[in-house]
């Protein structure tokens, strides 16, 4: 008699600058993680060991916070992982901390409704819902526990993340950014690293790797999408892309990787597309 293996539904992805969302199938190995957004990864399946230097020891848990500009080893050999790159525009890190236990360097474990997220997400998962359904939901997972009035980030604080987030292509000048909110350069830089936890140069980077992944799906030439990014060359976007991630781009972008892209449009991609055209 013919045994009939059960095929797994591809993994998905919800790209966005946002919010950006991977919902897990099967097991997926992490390298280390020098983020450059803050994240939140749960394990749908399982428990993953982390660390956040060579010299301390490994901890155990099925929920993390990472924070932005934190170094950090994930060992995930038997997990399936849910991993949710948080709106730096909003207070969603700040929020977020204040349900899990502290671990060391901006790094938190063990949210407090941990079994009901867990759950929450996987319903998410195998809904497979639209873009803007997944965006409300994963919103109102986030902060199903808080008072989302009890924080606010301060507003010259997020002018500069809508800038960066609209303008990543562009190298505007960190002093340019800083007189459109009324500081000094030296200021700004204080202000973003306090709050944020990622150099801003570097958080700008995050933008530029979302706009890539929207152009590449958008179906730009990789050499395009990597220019059009804001990208120096492929080397700079494979070790932005590693970093962040913890996955080679090589491996995400095969055709053996079993995954499935959903994302808004992408206005450069639109307006290549209409050129493409002659419209």
């Amino acid at each position: 008699m013919n045994t009939l293996s059960t095929v797994k539904p591809p993994a998905l992805i919800y790209v966005s600058s946002r919010r950006y969302l991977y919902l897990g199938q099967t097991q997926l190995r992490i390298r280390e993680l020098h983020a450059a957004a803050s994240s939140l990864l749960v394990c749908l399946q399982g428990t993953v060991r982390f660390r956040t230097s060579d010299g301390d020891p490994w901890s155990s848990a099925r929920s993390i916070l990472i924070r932005a500009g934190s170094r950090i080893a994930i060992d995930n050999r038997d997990a399936v992982i849910a991993a949710c790159y948080l709106d730096a525009g909003q207070p969603d890190y700040l929020l977020l901390k204040r349900q899990m236990s502290s671990a060391r360097h901006g790094i938190y474990y063990r949210h407090a409704h941990e079994q009901e997220l867990i759950e929450s997400l996987i319903e998410l998962r195998n809904d497979r819902p639209d873009f803007e359904e997944a965006q409300a939901r994963t919103d109102a997972i986030l902060h199903r526990h808080v008072d989302r009035t009890a924080v606010t980030l301060d507003p010259r604080l997020t002018q500069v993340i809508a800038r960066l987030r609209h303008t990543a292509t562009v190298n505007i000048p960190v002093s340019a950014l800083a007189a459109e909110v009324g500081l000094s350069e030296s200021g700004l830089i204080k202000l973003f690293g306090l709050h944020i936890g990622a150099p801003l140069r570097r958080h700008r980077l995050w933008y530029r790797l979302i706009d890539f992944i929207q152009l590449s799906l958008a179906g730009t030439p990789t050499a395009l999408a990597i220019r059009t990014a804001g990208f120096t060359d492929a080397a700079h976007l494979s070790r932005c892309y590693s970093g962040f991630f913890g996955v080679s781009l090589a491996y995400a972008f095969s055709k053996k990787t079993s995954v499935e892209y959903i994302c808004a449009a992408h206005p450069e991609a639109a307006e290549q597309q209409r050129s493409a055209h002659g419209g």
